[in-house]
């Protein structure tokens, strides 16, 4: 099997990961960061970024699995492109397997560079040696010193990318969550959300082709937002949002036709978009009730409770119709859910129905819109 693509979209989740967490360890007034600019990782100062002259800074490649001899010229090839940096940095899955910073690495990244006029002129190894063949031609051996003091002062940090989320986790709850008192997960919430925005703005900078730039401003407005949607006394979501991210695994779980909440679901309506949306107000419900299981496990229960007996009045209302599934629903979901707790509206509502059909839940709350004996 051809797992390339899953590698690159690795590959991708790593490098976005290490952006946000150069973001939380470094963020300051007037630095700015730019994902996919000059390098992977591009830290500089805000009144510089837009003239890119004289823009000093930190240059970080980042890069998942191993790396060979041949991408760590190429990566050289890149910051001799770029214009000049304080520093140049490597994140890391793996360590490197060779010695980087020696002569002899300096004179193999040259013999590339050199061997870069076969090449095609798009080649990374083809356009340093355009921009550098007369000071090459002139001086090879002040050139190859200048590549090996390049990478003499390289910084290396390697991280896998549980080790990139632990110190995410760590550094943006020390710094943002210092509000947070009861509730734990209200926390990783804050941070997931967190992320969120930050990967919807470079999807949306990638849309455009442009690099995603997130000055200290735009950092700040981001932290207010997460800090009043998700605190000890307030959790709110955007509920498009969510939607939009959670539907391909709200199909997946539908198109394997395991679940029980997807058996029911097909008895009250077989549409597909029908039970792919339903399903996804069950994920909207559970996301909101793993931040409240634990502290809040009594008034979990009492709703779940009281979601029970809508169900059962629903049933008695409708008497004869209580054996059809459409009917059932629509009455039992109509039904008001008495909490403080859960959100208003019908996703929540609906989505912790749906819920109280699944396989996990306690016999004495489990409600079912129909006889299917694979549900059972």
């Amino acid at each position: 099997m051809d797992v390339s693509g899953i590698t690159a979209q690795y590959g991708f989740l790593f490098q976005r990961k290490a952006f946000t967490l150069y973001v939380i360890k470094n963020v300051g007034a007037n630095q700015l960061f730019t994902f996919e600019g000059r390098d992977d990782v591009d830290i500089s100062f805000e009144d510089k970024i837009y003239t890119m002259k004289d823009c000093t800074g930190r240059l970080i490649q980042v890069k998942s699995g191993h790396i060979s001899e041949n991408s760590f010229s190429k990566i050289v090839c890149n910051w001799l492109l770029a214009d000049e940096a304080d520093d140049h940095e490597l994140m890391l899955e793996n360590d490197l397997s060779f010695e980087y910073a020696s002569n002899e690495r300096a004179r193999k990244i040259y013999e590339f560079i050199l061997d870069g006029k076969k090449k095609k002129t798009s080649s990374i190894a083809r356009k340093t040696h355009d921009k550098y063949k007369s000071v090459m031609t002139a001086d090879p051996d002040n050139f190859i010193e200048q590549i090996e003091t390049l990478i003499s002062n390289v910084k290396t940090t390697v991280l896998t990318i549980d080790g990139i989320d632990s110190i995410l986790m760590e550094k943006f709850c020390q710094a943002y969550c210092s509000d947070i008192a009861n509730y734990e997960k209200a926390k990783a919430k804050r941070l997931e959300r967190f992320l969120s925005y930050i990967n919807s703005g470079i999807d949306d900078a990638i849309k455009m082709k442009k690099p995603y730039v997130l000055p200290f401003d735009a950092f700040m407005r981001l932290i207010t937002k997460v800090s009043d949607e998700i605190s000890d006394t307030k959790y709110t979501i955007d509920a498009r949002s969510f939607k939009n991210k959670s539907r391909e695994t709200a199909k997946r779980i539908v198109n394997e036709r395991i679940t029980r909440e997807v058996k029911q679901l097909y008895l009250v309506n077989n549409e597909e978009n029908f039970v792919i949306s339903e399903i996804i107000n069950e994920l909207m419900y559970k996301d909101f009730r793993s931040v409240y299981e634990q502290q809040k496990e009594l008034e979990i229960s009492n709703l779940e409770q009281n979601a029970k007996e809508n169900y059962e009045s629903a049933k008695f209302a409708i008497g004869d119709n209580a054996n059809d599934p459409r009917e059932l629903y629509i009455n039992t979901t109509e039904r008001s859910i008495e909490s403080d707790l859960i959100p208003s509206g019908s996703i929540y509502r609906k989505g912790c129905y749906v819920f109280l059909t699944g396989d996990d839940v306690e016999e004495d709350i489990q409600i079912t819109w129909g006889d299917d004996n694979d549900s059972k």
